[in-house]
């Protein structure tokens, strides 16, 4: 598939803080690619690099097949939509969609039918006429991208565009995203520290950690399978528990916690006689579930945490004195167990990975 962005070695420095260092990787044209990672991890730094507000101190950037290496920004086939929408407050709604057209002096009738196009792309049609004050949060991050999507460009670049709604109108807003994306056929390019927004809304995530990339990957592909330890933890709510490694050999591995033993595959590991295995809190079953389980041993009940749609036990494994969380749906027919209650527990070999420490 032809891409749109290409990232060949690149390397960005900060006086003498290395931001990026040395990444590479392609976006397929037409996709939802997602920098993914926390605050300091070179995600925006790279963003900003596609944009060319920042220029590489090393490596190549494509953008459509062409080197940007002498293109400013403003002569790049991008546009940008940041956390903060900053719309002209004495403009309309049609007009602050219409600005960047006027800008480029397109033709009165041009402007007109797209506007129209992006605010009924954007479902904002009705309110053409509004100024920025009379719109919601949510309705207001839909100008600004209908604003950046009115221009047509070959990669939409967007920095966390979400961070100042609340939870719940962003998850909606995850959702308008994704549909707007398929439907314009636009590459996007997804700037974000939340991890649900990365899985819910990506054909493909970049996870960064101090400047690398340690994984890229399909959402479904970086949560069951994580290459490394920092990706494991990052992406959703996992046990890391210390194992002895008792053997390894063709990308699984035989390891112990006290007397319990059990198959893993192996993620980041060079060898060695001790790791770290990562356990997903909701892959772990209890009770009856736990039978005809590859991996099955006896727990105690430490704590119950009742969070809404699930529940959380803390539970210390028999004879290793470890404790793991297990997450339960919960489906309001039954009650929690209690703290002090012996339980059975079980997994499959395809929840767990083991690592190297550190």
């Amino acid at each position: 598939m032809p891409s749109d962005v290409e990232f060949i070695n690149v390397s960005k420095v900060f006086a003498s803080y290395l931001a990026v260092d040395d990444i590479s990787f392609t976006i397929p044209q037409g996709s939802f690619f997602s920098l993914l990672g926390p605050s300091g991890c070179g995600k925006t730094t790279t963003l900003r690099m596609t944009s060319g507000l920042e220029w590489p101190d090393a490596g190549k950037i494509r953008i459509a097949g062409h080197d940007m290496r002498s293109v400013a920004a403003y002569s790049r086939p991008t546009n940008m939509v940041f956390q903060r929408w900053a719309l002209f407050p004495h403009m309309t709604v049609a007009q602050n969609v219409a600005f960047g057209l006027e800008v480029d002096r397109r033709p009165r009738a041009e402007i007109r039918k797209r506007v129209s196009e992006a605010l009924a792309l954007v479902d904002l049609l009705p309110f053409a006429e509004r100024k920025p004050r009379q719109l919601s949060g949510g309705q207001m991050q839909r100008v600004a991208l209908a604003r950046a999507l009115v221009k047509q460009p070959k990669v939409l670049l967007l920095d966390e565009p979400l961070g100042a709604l609340d939870l719940k109108l962003r998850m909606q807003m995850q959702l308008e995203l994704k549909r707007i994306q398929r439907e314009v056929g636009t590459t996007f390019m997804y700037v974000t520290h939340d991890q649900g927004e990365a899985l819910t809304m990506s054909d493909q995530i970049a996870v960064m950690n101090k400047g690398k990339i340690e994984q890229l990957d399909s959402p479904q592909a970086i949560y069951d399978r994580p290459a490394t330890r920092f990706v494991a933890s990052f992406i959703g709510n996992t046990n890391l528990v210390p194992v002895e490694v008792l053997e390894a050999s063709g990308g699984t591995a035989r390891v112990a916690i006290g007397p319990l033993q059990f198959s893993a595959r192996t993620g980041a590991f060079s060898g060695g006689s001790v790791g770290t295995v990562s356990i997903r809190y909701e892959r772990i079953r209890i009770g009856a579930e736990a039978a005809n389980r590859d991996t099955r041993t006896r727990g105690m009940i430490k704590d119950t945490i009742f969070s809404g749609s699930a529940v959380l036990y803390v539970v210390e494994l028999e004879g290793s004195g470890v404790q793991i969380t297990i997450e339960v749906p919960h489906d309001g027919t039954s009650s929690p167990l209690h703290a002090g209650s012996a339980v059975d527990i079980g997994w499959d070999g395809g929840a767990t990975t083991v690592f190297d420490n550190g």
